[in-house]
């Protein structure tokens, strides 16, 4: 078995911080849909200007919003109102991830919540480019962390395990109208309006998601020198005044 590298080290030290401290305080959650699991939890200041927060976990349903908590947390801290939601993330069902934050959407607006930004990491930066770039929905700035880009080249790598073809259950030549729907690069080729909202952050050591997701997408970027996979989401990196700094443009 091949040991892992300093990087994959670091990145997994990262995340099991971050599961550590978003698994010992559950705020309280509210329910934004229909379905089972649309829950929102909220941080910050009710007057405070909103983001939403989309997590991670290549969209396995085993990784749920837990490790985006201390996130969360630091963005209230730092003066946003954070949306965190849960959403379904069911192998060979993409679309029912992109019915709940559509349905979120819905519900913001019906509360009055006018939202700065949507914000995600990872897989969940993929939904939030989704969420930029449909036209369907309102437009909205977007800030994608290390986010997973284009579905071609993720399936092609094998990413994740193989964790964009779970999640849609099909290879891009089985399913090309899925891929068209839901593939941020796809997507991207056809709203180049959109792309003037949109922020990529990656950083260039990222050993999950390879920054290549983010050089080849045509939207502004901050690429992170020595930054890894989870520094763009852990308020204890030195990276992270960076991602605040996106954020807030």
């Amino acid at each position: 078995m091949r040991e892992p590298t300093a990087i994959e080290t670091a990145e997994d030290e990262s995340l099991a911080q971050l599961l550590d401290d978003g698994i010992h305080e559950t705020p309280s959650s509210h329910r934004y849909g229909p379905a089972a699991d649309a829950v929102l939890e909220r941080y910050g200041a009710d007057d405070a200007p909103a983001v939403v927060l989309v997590h991670g976990g290549y969209f396995r349903p085993g990784v749920d919003r837990a490790h985006a908590r201390p996130t969360a947390r630091a963005l209230a801290a730092a003066g946003w109102q954070v949306v965190l939601p849960e959403y379904r993330r069911i192998p060979g069902a993409p679309c029912t991830a992109t019915e709940d934050l559509a349905a979120l959407d819905a519900y913001l607006a019906g509360e009055g919540i006018d939202v700065h930004a949507w914000v995600g990491h990872s897989a969940g930066g993929a939904l939030v480019l989704w969420r930029g770039l449909v036209p369907e929905l309102p437009p909205v700035h977007v800030v994608a962390l290390a986010p997973v880009a284009d579905f071609a080249a993720a399936v092609a790598d094998r990413l994740g395990d193989d964790a964009v073809r779970d999640w849609i259950g099909h290879d891009p030549q089985e399913a090309p109208m899925t891929y068209r729907r839901l593939d941020p690069t796809a997507l991207a080729a056809r709203a180049p309006d959109a792309l003037q909202r949109i922020h990529l952050v990656h950083g260039r050591d990222d050993a999950t998601v390879p920054v290549s997701q983010t050089e080849r997408f045509p939207a502004a970027s901050t690429l992170l020198a020595g930054a890894h996979h989870f520094d763009v989401i852990d308020p204890r990196s030195p990276h992270w005044p960076a991602v605040l700094a996106a954020i807030s443009r």
